[in-house]
């Protein structure tokens, strides 16, 4: 019996072991015949196209926990999109779907940045450059400085100019030409940015689907036009128009911010403006963070990556501390000349520390602030930010301030210093290294946001409806 036993585990291993091989086998042979048909080697027809796929989905099923699982996964889409040169009027989706499985199912493969970017373009071919855009600003975002996010730039800014966001994509462009290290992109950006500025635009037609070869041949776009998406729809689905946010995450590097104990402020706020900005992606919005390691920037820097980038909207987050440790709960902030109290004053000069700027620069800034900064925008999207995180924390409300902060000065733009809870105090300190509180907070800031903006467009849409009756009663 005990024999029997041991036979057929032997038996269980050399058929799993000679499956894994089969496996690995038959992927091989597979990915060859991609290779063959991407780069050209044989022309593939659309039946030989389904039946690569066919047979790639086979060994997925067989084990999808392979090593090369992930990969079978993405040459099932860059099949998809080769479908469609061929004919396949279903192929975009199924496209889209087997790169949005491949995002779900393996959420560590090396191919993510690529799924993200063509599921991109397949949106772009059936028209639905809201969801395009989604995608292409996760690439811009995640994998700033490879050369996909400078292509996904430069489909993001055909899109704008095709919806005619001329400003939105006029400063893209300018990105591209000023910081991307791939020639051909730079030089097909500086072309389309000079067309863009002539009555007559480029035409946008994406170019080539997916492989893992050089030589790809190109990708012709549907023949039908894209469906009309006016800037209201845009806006309220992805935020296209909407906002380009950064997201600064106080200290870092040489300065640790405040601490108490083993708790320090730097990687907390870190990992919070991180969280913050992936839900924001997620909703569309351009994110930008000033910093996404431990590393040490200057606090004029800060401001200056800001206006760089044209950013909409500027964040500052941090953790507060005190010589007190019963101190607690969150208060957020907004820039003015006078402070609110001496609290605030000792709260600015501690946030104010390795500044970067001299006494000087300090005094020319504070003087144009009154004129050049958006304060009562920053006090309300403060207002809005405090009310929220108070409301889904429960934490202490210690109210909206102002102060003398230097990393929101120099910015024209609604800016505030958000003061997450207090490191010094035991109960709220273990708070803010939890992972699900923090993901509330990022929440809640969130929320605050958009409140904010839509409010803004309230006020904007009441003003144009004012201006609107003013303008038909002096016609009369």
């Amino acid at each position: 019996m005990k024999s029997c036993s041991i036979q057929a585990v032997i038996l269980l291993l050399l058929a799993s072991l000679f499956s894994g091989c089969t496996t690995m086998s038959s992927y091989n042979e597979l990915a060859s015949r991609h290779y063959d048909y991407t780069s050209g080697e044989k022309q593939a027809t659309l039946d030989e196209w389904h039946g690569l796929i066919s047979e790639l989905e086979n060994v997925i099923r067989m084990d999808a926990e392979s090593a090369s699982a992930d990969e079978a996964q993405y040459a099932i889409g860059s099949c998809w999109v080769w479908c469609i040169k061929a004919g396949d009027s279903e192929a975009p989706q199924r496209a889209i779907a087997a790169f949005r499985r491949l995002i779900y199912t393996y959420p560590d493969s090396e191919y993510l940045p690529q799924a993200h970017y063509w599921i991109a373009r397949c949106y772009t071919l059936i028209g639905d450059s809201a969801r395009a855009a989604h995608h292409y600003q996760i690439v811009t975002n995640r994998y700033a400085g490879t050369d996909l996010a400078a292509e996904a730039l430069l489909e993001l800014g055909r899109t704008y100019a095709q919806h005619g966001y001329k400003t939105r994509a006029e400063t893209l462009y300018v990105e591209i030409v000023e910081s991307a290290a791939k020639k051909e992109i730079v030089s097909t950006a500086s072309k389309e940015l000079k067309e863009l500025k002539t009555p007559q635009n480029p035409k946008t037609i994406p170019d080539k689907p997916p492989s893992q070869t050089k030589v790809e041949p190109k990708l012709e776009p549907p023949t039908s036009d894209p469906e009309t998406l006016t800037p209201g729809s845009l806006t309220r689905e992805f935020g296209l128009t909407a906002k380009t946010i950064v997201i600064d995450a106080g200290h870092g590097g040489k300065d640790p911010g405040g601490g108490r104990g083993n708790l320090i402020e730097k990687p907390i706020v870190l990992s919070l403006s991180k969280k913050i900005g992936s839900i924001l992606t997620a909703k569309g919005y351009t994110v930008l963070l000033t910093r996404e390691t431990d590393r040490f920037i200057p606090l004029k820097e800060r401001t200056a990556f800001a206006t760089r980038h044209k950013a909409d909207l500027f964040l500052s987050i941090h953790a507060n501390a005190s010589e007190n440790p019963k101190v607690n709960g969150i208060e957020t902030y907004y820039l003015d000349v006078t402070s609110t109290d001496k609290n605030a004053e000792i709260i600015a000069a501690r946030e104010n520390a390795n500044s970067g700027y001299s006494i000087q620069e300090l005094e020319t800034l504070l003087k144009g602030l009154i004129v050049e900064s958006k304060s009562e925008d920053s006090r309300r999207l403060a207002a809005h930010v405090q009310q929220e995180l108070v409301a889904a924390t429960g934490a202490a409300d210690r109210g909206v301030k102002h102060a003398r902060f230097v990393v929101l000065i120099g910015t024209s733009v609604p800016s505030i210093l958000v003061e997450t809870g207090f490191i010094t105090n035991s109960t709220e300190g273990k708070k803010l290294i939890s992972d699900t509180y923090q993901q509330k907070v990022a929440a809640a800031i969130v929320q605050g946001i958009e409140k904010f903006l839509r409010s803004t467009e309230q006020i904007s849409q009441n003003n144009d409806d004012q201006q609107d009756k003013y303008l038909a009663t002096t016609e009369r």
